[in-house]
C-alpha cells in the first residue's frame, strides 16, 4: 500500500507485510532522502517514519 500524508506533499510511503504480523514502511522524497522502520506495530512505524521525515525537512544535514 502507498500513502502520503499532507505535512510530507513530497514524500511517498509504503507499507508492506514482510512476514506475519511484522511490517516494513519505507518513505521517500524527490530528493533522494529516505526513512524505514521494520516490526510489529504498523501503526506506530508509520508514525515513526512520519517523524523522521519531518525531522529531515527540518534538519536536513542530519543523518540517522
Amino acid at each position: 500500500m502507498i500513502s502520503r500524508f499532507p505535512e510530507l506533499p513530497d514524500w511517498e510511503f509504503r507499507m508492506e507485510e514482510v512476514s506475519a504480523g511484522v511490517y516494513e514502511v519505507k518513505g521517500s522524497d524527490s530528493h533522494g532522502r529516505r526513512v524505514s522502520a521494520i516490526g510489529t506495530d504498523l501503526d506506530e512505524l508509520i508514525a515513526r517514519c512520519r517523524r523522521e521525515a519531518v525531522n529531515q525537512l527540518v534538519e536536513p544535514g542530519r543523518r540517522k
